[in-house]
């Protein structure tokens, strides 16, 4: 403890005795807290360092804070009798407080473009490592299905449930509702020109070309894709992952291809159902908007749907299976540090997942107007 004559507070001045030294700091402070209304009420300070030869450095950080708090509020405060070691210390801890955060300092239009530069450059690397892990991956994938015994059937039926299963009431009430309002908005509109007949072909299209696939992906990159970065990285800040290498296992047998194979599985029905639910959703509001008759909405529909558009739309989900499950994968393999980083693979698996779908689904639309009988450009 600080022997109490080290520090007296009379008037306006706060005198220093003897070398304040660091296994003093709790008395320094509670008399610090003891004549604080009481400086505060005088407005003036005066920290008179005349009989102190020096000070240790945390004592000085707790008076230079007090110093800084009490000219926030508008008190004056000054130094008398310093010495050029205490002086020098305190110009050190000022000099330090002003230099400015490295996230607030100010960007030349240079910096700018060097960081976009520098982005651009990240997001290009993310893009081929990326392609190297789905690589190996899909390498695993075939060796594993010329020997199907070897491949992990329980977490593959775990992650079957995990990402199929208990995925169906999003991935039916989202697409339903979606149904619901464009089924309703579109035949509004075509009804002022006596073309709501039209409107269950205009569902069919939209649901099971694009909204119903893509609706499905977008969902199960937000639950699953973000699960499995969450879990892998989790393994790697525990450095299991690494324990797995030692001991001799394929990676990429043991943690990735079960979730693809199980998004594999899934994620045709989980589309085929979007597509239904979408469906049902605009018949409901055909029935309940237009004086539709579901008869009617059935035998329009049977008109301008064929068998290629569902089955197409089935076809476009193994590709995003693939994606959802390599990317979540990557991201989890990428994580280094702690808890924070797990969280930012977690929102970088879900962003990049959704990014590579949407693209993954403009080519394939591509491909789909020149196989679809009855499409041409």
């Amino acid at each position: 403890m600080a022997n109490p004559d080290k520090l007296v507070y009379s008037g306006f001045t706060l005198s220093v005795h003897g070398v304040l030294e660091d296994n003093e700091i709790d008395s320094i402070r509670d008399f610090v807290d003891e004549h604080k209304r009481s400086i505060f009420d005088a407005g003036k300070l005066i920290l008179d360092f005349s009989d102190s030869p020096g000070i240790d450095t945390v004592p000085a950080v707790v008076l230079y804070g007090f110093c800084k708090e009490l000219s926030r509020a508008g008190v004056k405060v000054s130094r008398n009798g310093a010495s050029d070691v205490i002086e020098s210390l305190f110009k050190t801890l000022a000099k330090f407080d002003a230099s400015p955060e490295p996230g607030k300092r100010k960007l030349s239009i240079h910096s700018h473009f060097e960081l976009l530069g520098e982005n651009v450059y990240e997001f290009g690397k993310t893009l081929s490592e990326l392609g190297h892990f789905m690589g190996e991956t899909l390498s695993a994938f075939a060796g594993l299905v010329l020997h199907p015994l070897k491949i992990r059937w329980p977490m593959v039926l775990y992650y079957m449930e995990e990402s199929g299963f208990k995925a169906i009431p999003i991935v039916a009430v989202l697409p339903w509702l979606l149904g619901v309002v464009l089924g309703y908005q579109a035949g509004y509109q075509m009804r002022v020109f006596g073309a709501e007949t039209f409107m269950p072909a205009l569902i069919g299209y939209s649901i099971t070309w694009e909204i119903g696939p893509m609706l499905a992906a977008v969902l199960v990159a937000g639950r699953s894709g973000s699960a499995y970065a969450a879990e892998i990285g989790t393994m790697q800040v525990r450095e299991e992952v690494d324990a797995l290498r030692v001991m001799g296992f394929d990676i990429f047998s043991y943690l990735v291809t079960p979730k693809m194979i199980a998004l594999l599985c899934v994620m045709p029905f989980l589309v085929l159902l979007a597509n239904l639910a979408g469906i049902f959703g605009g018949l409901l509001a055909g029935s309940m908007f237009l004086d539709l008759s579901p008869g009617t909405f059935i035998s329009e529909l049977g008109k301008a749907l064929i068998p290629l558009d569902i089955l197409w739309g089935m076809l476009k989900s193994v590709v995003y299976a693939v994606i959802i499950a390599n990317v979540g994968s990557y991201m989890g393999m990428k994580v280094r540090g702690g808890a924070a980083a797990v969280g930012k693979a977690t929102t970088a698996a879900v962003v990049l997942s959704i990014f590579m779908v949407i693209i993954a689904d403009a080519l394939l639309s591509l491909l789909f107007i020149h196989i679809r009988p009855g499409l041409s450009m």
